[in-house]
């Protein structure tokens, strides 16, 4: 499992640019929370070899721009070995919105691991 967690104050086109998940190590399974302290955040998922439909998804509101994994309903795709996947964030007004990534490989993602705290 790889996690990254990145605090944005601007729209950013590539959120996972500079991470662990900038590339995909294989085929998997992406799980995304994310949230906005303003209600007028929205999150696009691109890929490259495989075609992710959400599109200027708005984002939870939060007041401190973190999601919460209890409240908000996780952005879950499958991805591809060899694939790049574009997380966009287009800030409206002016927000921190907090992303929470993670990759679970083929076992992970199948029950042979998952998610830890």
């Amino acid at each position: 499992m790889i996690v990254v967690r990145q605090a944005l104050t601007a729209t950013d086109a590539d959120v996972l640019n500079g991470t662990d998940l900038e590339n995909l190590p294989g085929a998997g399974v992406l799980i995304v929370y994310a949230a906005s302290s303003q209600a007028d955040g929205t999150l696009t998922i691109t890929g490259r070899g495989f075609e992710v439909p959400i599109r200027e998804q708005a984002l939870p509101l939060r007041t401190n721009g973190q999601p919460s994994q209890q409240d908000d309903a996780p952005i879950i795709v499958g991805v591809p070995a060899g694939g790049k996947v574009l997380l966009s964030y287009t800030e409206v007004t002016a927000a921190t919105a907090v992303f929470e990534v993670y990759f679970l490989g083929p076992g992970e993602a199948m029950g042979g691991g998952g998610r830890r705290r």
